[in-house]
């Protein structure tokens, strides 16, 4: 064996074991460079919107609250104290009903409705009875509260609906004509 096929072997094992090393050295960096890029959301970059922003709109509800008392103690007194209601359009309405009778007849509830319904809705909640607490089925009832026994105070809550007026009432039987008042959302 001469010098010169001794240094020949030599320098070309080493050179095969300098490719081999370049190409594991490169695998490496490309494989970590992958797992760098796969990290975080799983949301791909390409999804988002460059020229548009993206905002996170957190609204709270906007209360509009009112107290309204259901009082007398016979058919010839009974009344809500508030005959008229102004929200906005869109706001979250929170009403208190208290009703302060102390007479076992007067049971009151209140009902938002279209304009206009307030007679054929209150025929449709005798018919709807006791079991569904005089509440009607219809599309033209916007809320309706529970029935309040005397001395409760019972709470309605809905979302106003679109600019418009409306009507209120209670809808336990031969209670309509007396207790009522208007919804008048701006």
């Amino acid at each position: 064996m001469s010098c010169r096929f001794l240094f020949d072997e030599v320098i070309h094992t080493f050179d095969k074991n300098k490719y081999k090393m370049i190409y594991k050295y490169n695998t490496i960096v490309m494989v970590f460079a992958l797992l760098i890029a796969s990290c975080g959301s799983s949301e791909s970059p390409a999804l988002v919107a460059v020229n548009k922003p993206i905002k996170e709109v957190v609204s709270e509800k906007v209360w509009e609250e009112f107290d309204i008392s259901a009082v007398g103690n016979n058919m010839k007194d009974m009344m809500y104290s508030m005959k008229n209601i102004r929200v906005k359009e869109g706001s979250w309405v929170r009403i208190n009903l208290k009703n302060e009778g102390t007479d076992a007849a007067m049971v009151h509830n209140l009902l938002v409705i279209n304009y206009g319904k307030r007679e054929e809705l209150a025929k449709m909640s005798i018919e709807a009875g006791a079991e569904s607490q005089y509440i009607p089925n219809s599309e033209d009832v916007i809320a309706a509260s529970k029935l309040a026994q005397p001395g409760e105070t019972i709470t309605l809550e809905f979302e106003a609906p679109a600019k418009n007026n409306y009507e209120f009432f209670c809808s336990y039987p031969g209670h309509s004509q007396m207790m009522r008042g208007y919804l008048f959302v701006k």
